[in-house]
């Protein structure tokens, strides 16, 4: 979303912006190079980039998924597994190419219930860009726990609460690797140099 389009809050204005490593708006966040050392690279992503993906991310999608606009929270998730495999394959995404790096970093980090391939193309491919189930392989559920995963008329449910759990495993599976191995940092933090993250601050 553009700086230039304030989102009122019911508190306070406040404005997104497209924030890469090169911004001085927010010190903390922007704190950090691919340059920098292991140990420097660290801090910053467990102080900063961690809990600010979570809260940026996540605790919407929290409030989403558990309401009856569960299905923009489906969108959302879908999206989320998209910027994860980025962070997860830095720059070289861009040799991986999209499809590989989102199907991969579901094999990776997702229990094997998930049919990957599916998964990209009725949910990345179909729900986010065409605002459809592309190939009907899914159908999509909320507040019904006890059928996720099941299968109706050929099609295999999802549930948005259970999706979302599965998700937070994910993401901090990978997370957890990326606070051990340093070539997962350094992806990470190659990533976020180059493409950026938003972040939210008062007008």
């Amino acid at each position: 979303m553009s700086e230039n389009h304030p989102i009122n809050a019911t508190t306070s204005a406040i404005v997104f912006h497209g924030y890469t490593s090169s911004s001085k708006s927010i010190p903390t966040l922007a704190n950090i190079n691919p340059s920098m050392l292991y140990d420097e690279k660290l801090i910053w992503f467990k102080s900063c980039f961690r809990p600010h993906f979570d809260e940026m991310i996540f605790e919407p999608i929290d409030r989403l998924v558990h309401s009856q606009d569960a299905l923009i929270g489906f969108i959302m998730m879908a999206c989320v597994i998209d910027y994860l495999a980025g962070f997860w394959c830095g720059e070289s995404r861009e040799k991986m190419g999209v499809k590989s790096s989102y199907i991969g970093f579901i094999r990776e980090y997702f229990n094997d219930k998930y049919n990957a391939e599916d998964l990209y193309y009725s949910l990345r491919n179909g729900l986010i860009h065409m605002f459809t189930i592309q190939n009907g392989k899914y159908a999509l559920t909320h507040k019904n726990p006890e059928l996720h995963l099941t299968t109706l008329n050929g099609q295999t449910l999802l549930n948005a609460g259970d999706f979302l759990e599965d998700l937070k495993g994910a993401k901090n599976g990978y997370f957890d690797e990326v606070q051990n191995q340093s070539d997962l940092l350094d992806k990470l933090v190659e990533r976020f140099s180059n493409k950026g993250f938003l972040y939210v601050e008062p007008l």
